[in-house]
């Protein structure tokens, strides 16, 4: 029998988890506008202007998505995207939490085709 030791760098573990939050958002959000609103992943394509297996692969995680298609997902549904960068509360290894400020929030409104983007800090 085989055995398969995977590594991975702690980056490419924070980009897997943070696509998989992404993915699970996009799928959470089409089964709640499915539930309200009998909205369909052939409707979306239709809206996007893509293939329904294309949706499908991308939000199965069988076909990578690019920012792009999530602003244009999103813009689909009707939804909103927040996105921000924050410093960690702590940091491995260290016992005592110092005070962190976040560093500058950028937040992405998807509301139509023009994308909206404002920046506090």
């Amino acid at each position: 029998m085989a055995s398969f030791r995977l590594t991975l760098s702690p980056n490419r573990r924070a980009a897997t988890r943070f696509i998989d939050r992404v993915r699970r958002s996009i799928q959470k959000a089409l089964a709640e506008e499915r539930r309200a609103n009998g909205l369909t992943q052939s409707e979306v394509a239709r809206r996007i202007g893509v293939h329904r297996s294309v949706i499908n692969r991308e939000i199965n995680g069988r076909k990578d998505m690019t920012l792009g298609r999530v602003a244009e997902l999103a813009n689909s549904m009707g939804r909103e995207i927040l996105f921000e960068l924050k410093a960690p509360a702590s940091r491995p290894g260290v016992n005592i939490q110092t005070k962190t400020a976040s560093t500058s929030v950028t937040t992405v409104g998807v509301e139509s085709p023009n994308y909206a983007v404002s920046r506090a800090a």
